[in-house]
């Protein structure tokens, strides 16, 4: 009995014992960020409002410029209606850079888009984004997102609110 119990004893002994936690295993965000902002473009392009709004988090908050922030999923779907049906197309993003930090990634990038103009014409409209992500299940959702142009006002703007 006593040569039973020193062989368990010595069995548990050697194996190895791990006292931190293993780590979780970090899911790399770039090539899942980089999909679903083609596939924004592309269904905003498409004028799928509904799939444009499904990459937000509940509790996202949409930063356009000169424009108070809007907060939540339901009333950016109210905003962006607007500017879908006044024929703001062509977008696209490039991405500059997409960095993460476990569960939280942000990406970085330019993008450019046709606005119709009141006569008809379009125009184009270019500048830069921030885009911050989070995890949540298998999903990268946005949770703050914030762009704006690098075309100049127009010089009657600009006297407008004191800037000329």
């Amino acid at each position: 009995m006593k040569t039973a119990v020193k062989k368990r004893m010595h069995r548990v002994a050697s194996k190895s014992v791990r006292t931190t936690p293993k780590p979780a295993r970090t899911v790399n965000a770039a090539a899942a960020i980089q999909q679903i902002g083609n596939d924004w473009a592309r269904y905003w392009n498409a004028g799928d409002l509904n799939r444009v709004v499904a990459a937000y988090a509940e509790d996202a908050v949409y930063l356009p410029p000169h424009h108070p922030a809007v907060h939540g999923r339901e009333a950016i779907r109210e905003y962006l209606q607007t500017p879908l049906s006044h024929g703001v197309s062509e977008l696209a993003f490039d991405v500059t850079y997409i960095k993460q930090h476990a569960a939280v990634a942000w990406d970085v990038g330019t993008y450019r888009m046709s606005v119709r103009q009141s006569d008809g014409t379009t125009k184009e409209d270019h500048g830069k984004y921030l885009t911050v992500w989070r995890r949540v299940g298998a999903n990268w959702l946005i949770v703050a997102d914030a762009w704006s142009s690098d075309v100049p006002l127009l010089h009657e703007a600009h006297s407008a609110v004191g800037l000329a």
